[in-house]
């Protein structure tokens, strides 16, 4: 913003962008899933930072991760269009039901120019990831609920060249 100012503009404060996933294990990639799993997510976009919440429920076995690491226990954010796979570049905390198979996960992350952009053109999605599927067993591209309002952020931050002062 600062350096936005010096250049004679002015931007708008950022206006809050939400999103959704829907998980399922029909999205996942490379090859879509046989699970009754499923797992529901919005994410929040505030200029740069990404805050998450969701549930999942029916998981066919635990979290892949759980014993090596647990406060990585395998859901992720990660860079990616439908039907592509890429490594993860944020992993969400989680809290487990009872089950074991269950439960919430949330976490706050900031995003490089180069990830809000890929977030604002549906570029992004989360999965979770088991010991018995591990690429993934449920997945989902983060959509903005308000297409209109994501393209006109995509817009004005290709117009301001993408730098970490336009976001």
């Amino acid at each position: 913003v600062a350096e936005a100012r010096r250049r004679g503009r002015v931007l708008a404060p950022p206006q809050a962008l939400l999103f959704t996933a829907d998980m399922h294990g029909r999205f996942v990639a490379p090859a879509a899933v046989d699970t009754a799993a499923a797992g529901k997510a919005t994410a929040v976009l505030l200029g740069n930072r990404l805050t998450v919440h969701g549930s999942f429920t029916g998981l066919s076995s635990p979290l892949r991760d759980l014993e090596q690491k647990p406060n990585d226990p395998g859901v992720h954010m990660h860079r990616g269009a439908t039907g592509e796979t890429s490594p993860y570049f944020h992993g969400l905390q989680v809290t487990l039901n009872a089950d074991g198979r269950s439960g919430v996960f949330f976490g706050t992350t900031t995003l490089a120019p180069e990830d809000v952009t890929r977030l604002l053109e549906s570029r992004t999605y989360v999965d979770i990831h088991t010991v018995k599927f591990g690429p993934g067993e449920i997945r989902d591209q983060w959509r903005p609920v308000d297409p209109t309002a994501a393209a006109a952020r995509l817009a004005a931050l290709t117009a301001a060249g993408a730098t970490a002062d336009a976001i």
